[in-house]
């Protein structure tokens, strides 16, 4: 599966970046930005995607947006704005300030495919404010700056949960134990069981069932009662435990079979899991 590339053309004068963070998926793409910007900066913006532009914390002074010429918004706090593809954004500071912002690029197939409206599509939404949009993407950028990134399903997870807080979508809500036949059930879980040691992204298990990222997401948590990232994270220590109690093999040795980025990271989310270290785990097991 391709990993989506941002196709997006920029000019920026007085903004200087200090700090960037990147995650891809095939469904879109989450760019992390810290930036200094001086008094009169301005950026120019055009993507040939859609792209959803979060700033996280309050600015020290007013930002402008302007499109096709003419000023369209202003504020000084955190919000998020929906630019569609092709829509030309331009942004100017009338102060000296830092910020700091999410730019989410998506396939607009993805996109329609999450929403069901092109109409929502084609018309820019500036500036919005929603808590719990916002909550969403301050944990997506978290994910995004991690040193040590949960499991892929669970950064897509949050960016279809922020894309349907944003865009107002109506996400179907499954029943418990109802929402997903037992046979696509069967079906995801098998697959995470088998490839639990390496990133898994959202998109095949909601190809593999036939269903929506979205959707797949909500139904998988309302019949296990945990979310897809979480289920994977389980198998990973399940089978870790297996390897602890019929192998010699080393902490580290183990940490890279699940799928952990390294032992500390391995033993931190052992703990977590199952209320004690592997070590500890492994001794009282012997």
């Amino acid at each position: 599966m391709a990993a989506f590339r941002p196709r997006m053309e920029s000019r920026r004068d007085g903004i200087e970046v200090v700090d960037g963070w990147r995650r891809t998926g095939a469904s879109g793409c989450v760019e992390l930005w810290r930036a200094n910007c001086a008094s009169g900066a301005s950026g120019d913006y055009v993507s040939q995607d859609p792209r959803l532009f979060v700033v996280l914390e309050p600015l020290a002074a007013p930002m402008a947006f302007r499109e096709a010429g003419r000023q369209v918004a202003v504020s000084t706090g955190s919000g998020f704005s929906f630019v569609p593809a092709g829509v030309r954004l331009s942004s100017r500071f009338a102060g000296a300030t830092s910020i700091l912002h999410l730019d989410v690029h998506l396939s607009a197939e993805w996109l329609r495919e999450m929403i069901g409206e092109d109409g929502a599509l084609t018309e820019p939404r500036l500036m919005a404010s929603d808590e719990r949009a916002l909550s969403l993407a301050r944990m997506l950028a978290a994910e995004c700056a991690s040193a040590t990134p949960l499991p892929p399903l669970y950064g897509d997870s949050l960016t279809a949960a922020l894309i349907s807080a944003a865009m107002g979508a109506t996400v179907p809500v499954a029943r418990k134990r109802s929402g997903l036949p037992k046979r696509k059930l069967d079906a995801a879980i098998g697959y995470i069981e088998a490839h639990c040691g390496r990133p898994i992204r959202l998109q095949e298990l909601a190809d593999l069932t036939g269903m929506t990222q979205s959707h797949f997401s909500h139904a998988f948590k309302a019949a296990t009662g945990v979310p897809p990232h979480r289920w994977q994270m389980q198998a990973r220590i399940r089978k870790a435990q297996e390897l602890l109690t019929r192998s010699d093999a080393s902490l580290t040795e183990i940490a890279a079979e699940t799928g952990f980025s390294d032992q500390p990271h391995f033993t931190r989310v052992f703990r977590q899991i199952i209320g004690r270290t592997p070590a500890a785990w492994r001794d009282a097991s012997s």
